[in-house]
């Protein structure tokens, strides 16, 4: 299992209901920081279901970069991160509240200047490959993601993708863009905003924004609608709708990560479609559940044993 994606820093503030005034001061009630990026977080949730994981990400050769490779290393995922003196690792700031929806602030860092050549050709001789956070990585857009997804194909592989949000807000040229790299994936993995950004439908059309971005792929679309669970538009009309079970939330960042783990995890075990989205949308709930300081439960990398 090969993971492309970022990895980086996240610092989740909570709760921010609003931004203090110019010059002004809000207290807050948490601020902590850990191992991130959507790269970072599911290959981390594959580990601990228990699959062996490559994860090719680009960190700086700083504090920051040298402190999560160190994490990371724990369950085996750091030997193959590129690290480069040129620059700063990235770092993503989430602002969490109960009252709306999250927001980010990220810093590219070294993930603005990693490109395609940084990422051995054997990585994509692999059942699964995980190709996340494409606009967070500005060099592994377009034809570089084509050629990623297309070799892991090319070899029998299965191809996910997950975009996460665009910072230049879905012009229409980057829309024609995704639809170009969608020929080549198996499973895409929008959540709700994306999957109707994407479509050119309105906020309140995901269902036909699901069926027409499966079209332009031929595969399956699998839209996340975070407590309202998922719903997934397959080959031959395919139709599934999975509810989200009831938890208390205690930190929402990386859900969709997890969500994205564990469908690989349970659709590589052999299960069918309607079992593997009811596992993924129970895991995501369940680690949404976690306290932040206890979100990636992995083994020790000796204790990782199947593919």
């Amino acid at each position: 299992m090969t993971v492309i994606g970022c990895v980086q820093a996240d610092v989740l503030v909570s709760p921010v209901a609003e931004l203090p005034p110019p010059g002004g001061t809000i207290l807050t009630e948490q601020i902590g920081v850990r191992v991130g990026g959507a790269g970072a977080n599911a290959a981390l949730a594959l580990a601990e279901a228990g699959m062996r994981v490559r994860l090719m990400g680009c960190v700086g050769d700083d504090l920051l970069g040298r402190w999560m490779r160190q994490e990371l290393a724990t369950a085996g995922l750091a030997g193959e991160l590129v690290v480069t003196a040129d620059g700063s690792s990235g770092l993503t700031v989430a602002l969490e509240s109960p009252e709306r929806d999250r927001a980010f602030l990220t810093y590219l860092g070294v993930n603005a200047e990693w490109t395609p050549e940084m990422i051995p050709k054997d990585a994509l001789d692999t059942e699964n490959l995980l190709l996340c956070d494409y606009f967070v990585a500005p060099r592994l857009q377009g034809e570089a993601a084509q050629d990623f997804l297309a070799a892991t194909r090319s070899q029998g592989g299965r191809t996910f993708f997950d975009t996460a949000w665009d910072p230049g807000g879905f012009p229409a040229q980057t829309r024609v863009e995704v639809g170009q790299v969608l020929r080549f994936v198996d499973v895409f993995l929008p959540n709700e905003g994306e999957a109707c950004a994407l479509a050119g439908v309105r906020p309140d059309g995901v269902r036909t924004a699901a069926e027409k971005l499966q079209r332009l792929s031929g595969g399956w679309v699998v839209v996340k609608l975070g407590a309202r669970g998922c719903l997934a538009v397959g080959p031959g009309d395919a139709r599934l709708d999975v509810p989200a079970p009831a938890v208390e939330i205690a930190d929402t960042t990386g859900a969709g990560d997890a969500f994205n783990a564990e469908l690989v995890h349970a659709l590589s075990d052999g299960a069918g479609w309607p079992e593997a989205l009811s596992a993924a949308t129970e895991f995501a709930s369940a680690v949404v559940a976690r306290p932040s300081n206890e979100r990636h439960r992995t083994p020790m990398v000796n204790d990782i044993s199947t593919e």
